[in-house]
């Protein structure tokens, strides 16, 4: 049992790790790009939303892999919380690579605004509903998708 809980950490924490080390892009990045893409990172509460994020896929986590002990979970979502710097920092030259100076400062007039503030507001909750949709649409076609070959199996002629 407890090999079988220190092997489902290792699975984990390698994947979390293969994410958080991949490289950042090669290309130079623009010093007033990525002063833009730090503003533009803190004007749409991107580090709120990952870590809401987290936070669900954490909770999902738990169910399915009940060997993993809460203070594990728990120690985990305490560091991601307290690291948020260290992802803003990784998340700079990728936005900053992407974005011209120009297209980060009309994001950053948009999300400065009443409308943008608006949008900042309500997308944990649009993020957490469309998830909830996607998983309601994978499920509904996995069943039709599973149908279908059970039905087709069933008539198929014998060998």
């Amino acid at each position: 049992m407890m090999r079988a809980s220190v092997a489902a950490l290792c699975g984990l924490v390698l994947t979390i790790s293969a994410a958080a080390a991949q490289d950042p892009p090669s290309r130079p990045v623009d010093p007033a790009a990525a002063a833009s893409a730090r503003k533009l990172l803190a004007a749409t509460g991107a580090t709120k939303l990952m870590i809401g994020n987290l936070e669900s896929m954490i909770a999902s986590q738990r169910q399915n892999n009940p060997q993993i002990p809460t203070p594990f979970w728990d120690a985990f979502l305490a560091h991601a919380r307290r690291d948020t710097t260290r992802l803003v920092d990784m998340l700079v030259p990728i936005y900053a690579a992407h974005l011209t100076q120009p297209e980060l400062e009309e994001l950053l007039r948009f999300y400065n605004s009443p409308i943008g503030q608006r949008l900042t507001a309500v997308q944990p909750a649009i993020f957490k509903e469309s998830m909830a949709a996607g998983e309601s649409w994978g499920e509904q076609i996995a069943r039709m998708v599973g149908d279908s070959l059970q039905q087709s199996q069933a008539k198929a002629p014998p060998n």
